[in-house]
C-alpha cells in the first residue's frame, strides 16, 4: 500500500513539473519572438532613415549651387575654352551638379579633332581637358542669336511638371539646326528635362522619367 502511495506522489510530482516546464518554454518563445519583432522594427527604422538621409543630401546639394546665375558665368567659361582651343568651333555647353561642385561641359571640334573641357564653375579651375579625333560632322551653336539663359529658365519653371521644383542642371546645343536649351529638374523619384527652343522661346518637349 505504502509502495502505491509512493508512485501516485511521484507521478503527481512529474505532472507539475512538465506542466511548469511547458509553461516556461511557452514564455521564452514569446519573449524571443518580442525581441526579433523589436529587432526587425529597428532594422526597418534604421534603413529608413538612411534613405531619407541619402534623398535629403541630394535635394540639398541641388538647392546650394544658384543654376541662373552661376559665379563663373557662361561668357567666361566660353572665354576659357576659347583661350585652351582658339580655332575650336563649339557644338555644346552643359552646367552640371557633381561630386559637390557645379562644374561647365564644354564640347567643341575643329577639322581633326574633337575637344571636352570640365570647368568649375565658381573657381575657373580646369578639372578635365579631353581630345579625341574626330568621327563626324557636328552642328556649330550660334550665340549671337540665344535667348538669355535666365529667360529660358524662366519658361522652362512656369510648366505645370516642374512646379515647386528648382532646376538642378542645363544644357545647350543644336539638333538638326534648331539651338535648344534642356533645363534639367528633379525631386526624389522624378527627373524632369524641359526642352526650350534657345531661338523663340517656344517649348519644344517636357520629359518626365519616374
Amino acid at each position: 500500500m505504502e509502495m502505491i502511495k509512493k508512485l501516485t506522489l511521484t507521478g503527481c510530482t512529474l505532472l507539475l513539473l512538465a506542466g511548469c516546464g511547458t509553461n516556461t518554454s511557452t514564455e521564452n518563445v514569446d519573449t524571443l519572438n518580442q525581441l526579433d519583432t523589436a529587432a526587425y522594427q529597428t532594422k526597418t527604422s534604421n534603413l529608413t532613415n538612411v534613405n531619407y538621409k541619402s534623398n535629403s543630401s541630394t535635394g540639398n546639394e541641388a538647392n546650394t549651387f544658384d543654376i541662373k546665375s552661376p559665379k563663373v558665368s557662361l561668357s567666361e567659361a566660353l572665354g576659357i575654352f576659347n583661350e585652351v582651343y582658339p580655332n575650336a568651333k563649339i557644338e555644346s555647353v552643359d552646367l552640371e551638379i557633381g561630386y559637390g561642385q557645379l562644374y561647365y561641359e564644354i564640347d567643341g571640334f575643329d577639322s581633326a579633332k574633337e575637344y571636352e573641357l570640365k570647368i568649375d564653375a565658381t573657381t575657373k579651375e580646369i578639372y578635365q581637358n579631353e581630345v579625341k579625333r574626330m568621327k563626324g560632322t557636328e552642328e556649330v551653336l550660334d550665340f549671337s542669336s540665344i535667348m538669355n539663359l535666365k529667360e529660358a529658365i524662366e519658361i522652362a519653371s512656369q510648366i505645370s511638371e516642374v512646379q515647386g521644383l528648382a532646376p538642378i542642371g542645363w544644357s545647350l546645343d543644336a539638333e538638326y539646326g534648331v539651338q535648344i536649351y534642356t533645363v534639367e529638374f528633379r525631386d526624389s523619384y522624378t527627373e524632369i528635362e524641359a526642352k526650350i527652343n534657345a531661338n523663340t522661346g517656344e517649348i519644344l518637349e517636357v520629359e518626365v522619367d519616374d
